[in-house]
């Protein structure tokens, strides 16, 4: 039985076997050509993968004749040369970046077509077909949208200021330039005339970016979008990673720090401890707060950071809880402010100075005055409703109105309360 001849160790085998590959390369780019066309993606994929290895196969075999004779006659002197810089960090940066998704005809042409080549190729009375500016609209929404639903799966407890602040740090211009510069993709566009790498530059190249989210989707009505979004997320995860939200402890921690102080006299003032600055692309505010009332003046109880001042001023409420037993004020106050006015249960029990809290505002009737006169001191006035709420709460002092005149506070040991 004959064996067949080996081609490593016969040229002309392995010239046959070379020609052989050169039409199966030929095939195959005609086979992937055709599926492309009919949407077979995986008969596109699995060509072109065995292309490759023609080529790579190819690439070793014997070189030509005419090849041969100038190896011998001329050979080469210099090492092939390397790769240019541009070329070398474009490579590495595609590497690191998730595979570009798939697009189909006729939104493959036009994602790389400028407005400036259809209008030269209109001029000279030819058909360039469509540009990328209405891909271009729809992929906006896309990205905004994919970029929203991202950020509302994934960061729930973030409040909505922080998640369109950095909603706007993924979808913005400067951000989908890097990724279509990472893919090179302003390489492939069409269009007439030069175009300079300027800020305008960096616009168009986003905006090719965007027609190509939309082709993504338009390319398989299926699963288009799901396939957009998963990229998009891929490609967004070492920003959305750097994002460290602010958490705070004790989110009622600015109404517990009023409860427990403020009263007739005594107010909390939060103000910037210093300017707003940028971190990281997010806003922060600085914040202190003081306390002037129950023998204090202007003392600082804590200091807060948050992405707006009412954020800034909650952290700053729960800084001033957790320092309140090492410096001591908050219980001080929270005890003088107890002692001028006692709960009202243990006032009842021990027989100190009720203050009764009208119902209805203004003056209390004289059917309320006889129901209390039996629980007050005959040199302790009636109070308000309103004139009591404004005395808890401090708005007396911020609002500065009109008020009806006001009778000192007189406690059943004497201690006298003068009014403002």
């Amino acid at each position: 039985m004959s064996r067949l001849p080996d081609p490593s160790r016969c040229e002309p085998c392995a010239l046959a076997a070379a020609e052989m590959d050169t039409g199966l390369m030929a095939l195959l780019d005609k086979l992937a050509t055709e599926a492309d066309v009919t949407g077979e993606l995986a008969i596109v994929s699995h060509a072109s993968e065995l292309r490759r290895l023609l080529s790579a196969r190819a690439s070793k075999a014997l070189p030509f004749k005419g090849r041969r004779a100038l190896d011998e006659k001329r050979p080469r002197t210099q090492a092939d040369p390397p790769i240019p810089p541009y070329v070398a960090a474009k490579v590495t940066r595609a590497k690191e970046l998730p595979p570009l998704p798939h697009i189909t005809k006729p939104y493959s042409a036009a994602v790389f077509t400028h407005r400036s080549f259809t209008n030269d190729a209109r001029a000279r009375g030819l058909d360039a077909g469509s540009d990328y500016e209405r891909l271009e609209f729809l992929g906006d929404a896309y990205i905004e949208i994919i970029a929203s639903r991202i950020l509302y799966s994934r960061f729930p407890h973030v409040d909505v200021p922080q998640q369109s602040h950095l909603r706007e740090q993924l979808v913005k211009n400067e951000t989908l330039a890097r990724f279509s510069e990472s893919y090179a993709l302003g390489d492939r566009l069409r269009h007439g005339g030069h175009m300079s790498k300027s800020k305008a530059w960096d616009k168009i190249i986003a905006d090719i970016f965007e027609a190509y989210v939309a082709a993504i989707v338009l390319s398989d009505p299926a699963r288009g979008f799901q396939t957009a979004e998963a990229w998009l997320t891929d490609l967004w995860a070492p920003q959305l990673l750097g994002f460290k939200e602010r958490m705070i402890e004790n989110p009622k921690a600015r109404e517990e720090l009023q409860n427990l102080i403020v009263g007739r006299g005594a107010k909390l003032d939060y103000r910037d401890e210093k300017p707003m600055q940028m971190h990281r692309g997010l806003q922060r505010f600085f914040v202190g707060v003081h306390l002037t009332g129950w023998g204090f003046e202007n003392v600082w109880l804590g200091s807060g950071v948050g992405q707006n001042k009412t954020l800034a001023c909650v952290d700053a409420a729960n800084d001033a809880l957790e320092r309140s037993e090492v410096l001591g004020v908050i219980p001080t106050a929270h005890r003088r402010k107890l002692e001028a006015y006692p709960p009202r249960a243990e006032a009842e029990g021990e027989g100190a100075v009720v203050i009764d809290l009208i119902e209805n505002e203004g003056d209390a009737s004289d059917e309320s005055a006889e129901r209390n006169s039996m629980t007050r001191l005959d040199s302790v006035a009636a109070v308000t409703q309103e004139q009591r709420r404004q005395e808890l709460n401090g708005e007396s002092s911020g609002k500065k109105k009109k008020m009806k005149k006001k009778h000192p506070l007189v406690l059943q040991d004497g201690t006298m309360f003068p009014a403002e």
